[in-house]
């Protein structure tokens, strides 16, 4: 099996919150899309392993995606030691691109952890001697936003597909929706889902779109031509200013 874009996340939802709107436009391109979530989020203070499996095939559904999978590794215990296995699934999946949380930073040492862990494999994946398995080069690893605010390398418009992701986030409803007498989280309730909004809309006007979903990449973006433009029209530049 080969996917054209694998979204990895520490846990359930973190794809759908940091790129849901992209993973939706590939699906809808026609692209293969894929998720793998490292761990079953078993830690979570709400939600059994179970009901977060089912919440996280529903969001699947609703973004378009062909596969989701769950590595079963370690919730809180993301290390370099579980290089093997994501190394396993790249050469598996065989993705041109690959999304992972950012890297360097995060409120969750999980979500840093598995940005890290996702580009380390990605290059291992490609040693023909490391390992079991057909080696696989993915072209790149973007990085995707949680917690962490970066400078983003580029922004994706997600606005034709605004209300998609936003559902795909409300499937997760152990997560972001608390009922009378469960214990508070700080993702529960409305105040977190308007802060994704606000910064999605803040991302969104820096390329002149009403919503925007922001990447961070290592190193230049190379390119072989400029951005495809229509016929006989002049360059678009998509800017606030």
């Amino acid at each position: 099996m080969s996917v054209d874009v694998l979204a990895v996340g520490a846990h359930p939802d973190d794809v759908e919150v940091g790129c849901g709107g992209v993973l939706a436009l590939c699906a809808q391109a026609g692209m293969r899309v894929a998720i793998a979530d490292l761990t079953a989020g078993e830690l979570g203070t709400r939600g059994t392993r179970e009901l977060r499996a089912d919440e996280a095939r529903r969001a699947g559904d609703i973004l378009g995606v062909q596969s989701r999978t769950t590595l079963d590794l370690p919730d809180g215990g993301l290390g370099p030691e579980h290089r093997a296995a994501v190394v396993g699934l790249l050469r598996d999946l065989r993705p041109r691109l690959v999304l992972a949380p950012y890297h360097l930073d995060d409120r969750h040492p999980d979500h840093a952890a598995a940005g890290r862990l996702v580009r380390d494999a990605a290059f291992l994946a490609g040693v023909a001697k490391w390992g079991d398995g057909d080696p696989h080069r993915t072209a790149r690893v973007h990085h995707y936003m949680l917690h962490t605010v970066f400078e983003p390398t580029f922004v994706v418009d997600v606005t034709p597909v605004w209300e998609q992701r936003t559902a795909a986030i409300a499937a997760f409803e152990s997560q972001f929706s608390a009922a009378p007498g469960d214990r508070r989280t700080a993702i529960d309730g409305g105040g977190f889902l308007e802060l994704l909004a606000a910064r999605a809309r803040v991302f969104g006007a820096m390329i002149g779109a009403a919503w925007g979903e922001p990447f961070s990449c290592t190193g230049p973006l190379g390119l072989d031509r400029l951005p495809d433009l229509p016929s006989g029209e002049g360059p678009v530049y998509r800017s606030f200013i």
